[in-house]
């Protein structure tokens, strides 16, 4: 059987995939959540590449009874993706039986084929699959836009909590950068996009016949599973590290908060004072992993108390009121006469631990680069 170098790339994407969900079933790893979820994912991923790898070499025409096995698998992943998200975002998330509705499409799903195709006698089944134009095309449009918009659903949905979980982390964290799944949230834009294209080529595979987009779909899916698989390695396993997601504290007081039917209270302009004081002889900002929880213990006051006042009273985010002291530190030990100090311990100095964050912070409240600006001063 001669292999394509798309083919190739298909066949590497789905051991890399198969090898990380491997992995992630081992004893030491099985028992986080997230891991099972993340393998769970992986092998369905792992399925929806199989399905093109079966088409492109024509291993599904010779063994019908494998040809849209992957399809099906592949359709856990949109239900999987969301679930692994909730559970990177909330550290007490557990599996309930009430998340089996996430494979709701994969049954649905199951059943048609089982009936239009599983069913049907062997030269039926050619037929079917001599009459589609593209891997994983099903010969009913309707029924591929359905799958498609369902799928974009999901990871549209799935988009959208991760958002919502990066405002929060700003509200609760002054060092937000390695807590808002930005990565995660990346990923997802960019298979959304993959997966929008591949609803308008099932749609158009009905009009159009062409044996050259068959071949520019599959190296197409092959480049999107190889780049998708291996920034998901490079970040996924990674995750766990660097962030366990939130307590139920802290999505309490974050719900809590953000709850826009909350009544209205008077802002406490007693505690502000307290704060700003704090803020100024203590210096509380310049450690990095200053929380908004840990600076309420300081004060003597509930958190919910503190984030409300921050937020309504002086209409910032826990994140961007620290990182407004952490930047006049900052502009302060720039302009000091001893310029020895380099930019990065100006910067770890003043409480900041990311460069990127610092850069973009300093840049929009003095208009000007840290060097700059010590340049000038």
């Amino acid at each position: 059987m001669y292999l394509t170098l798309a083919d190739i790339l298909l066949a590497t994407s789905i051991l890399q995939s198969l090898a990380l969900a491997a992995f992630l079933l081992l004893p030491e790893t099985f028992r986080q959540v997230s891991n099972r979820l993340l393998a769970a994912s992986l092998l369905a991923f792992a399925a929806g590449l199989g399905e093109v790898f079966l088409y492109s070499t024509g291993v599904a025409l010779r063994h019908p009874n494998l040809a849209y096995l992957g399809t099906l698998v592949g359709l856990l992943q949109a239900g999987l993706l969301y679930l692994y998200a909730q559970s990177l975002m909330y550290r007490e998330f557990r599996l309930v039986p009430g998340h089996a509705i996430h494979t709701l499409l994969f049954w649905v799903v199951s059943a048609i084929f089982l009936v239009e195709y599983y069913l049907q006698p062997g030269e039926v089944k050619l037929q079917i699959l001599m009459s589609r134009d593209h891997p994983g095309v099903l010969t009913s449009p309707l029924l591929a836009a359905a799958i498609h918009l369902v799928f974009l659903g999901y990871l549209w949905a799935t988009i959208r909590a991760l958002g919502r979980f990066g405002t929060t982390v700003r509200q609760l964290f002054s060092n937000p950068e390695n807590k808002q799944l930005a990565w995660l949230r990346t990923l997802l834009i960019g298979y959304a996009f993959v997966w929008t294209l591949s609803l308008l080529y099932c749609l158009a595979a009905h009009v159009f016949k062409s044996n050259a987009s068959a071949q520019w779909v599959s190296a197409i899916g092959a480049v999107t599973g190889f780049l998708f698989i291996n920034y998901l390695i490079i970040h996924a396993l990674r995750q766990p590290i660097i962030f366990s997601g939130l307590s139920a504290e802290e999505a309490r007081l974050a719900q809590s908060d953000g709850d826009p039917d909350a009544p209205e209270e008077d802002v406490d302009d007693e505690l502000l004072r307290r704060l700003a004081t704090h803020m100024t002889e203590a210096k509380p900002y310049l450690d990095a992993n200053l929380s908004v929880a840990q600076l309420a213990r300081q004060l003597g006051v509930p958190a919910r108390e503190l984030s409300r006042t921050i937020n309504r009273g002086l209409e910032k985010s826990f994140f961007e009121f620290v990182s407004d002291y952490r930047i006049a530190e900052a502009r302060q030990r720039l302009q000091e006469a001893d310029a020895s100090a380099t930019i990065l311990q100006v910067m770890y100095d003043s409480g900041f631990n990311s460069k990127s964050v610092f850069n973009t912070a300093f840049k929009r409240a003095t208009g000007m680069t840290p060097s700059a600006y010590r340049a000038r001063h």
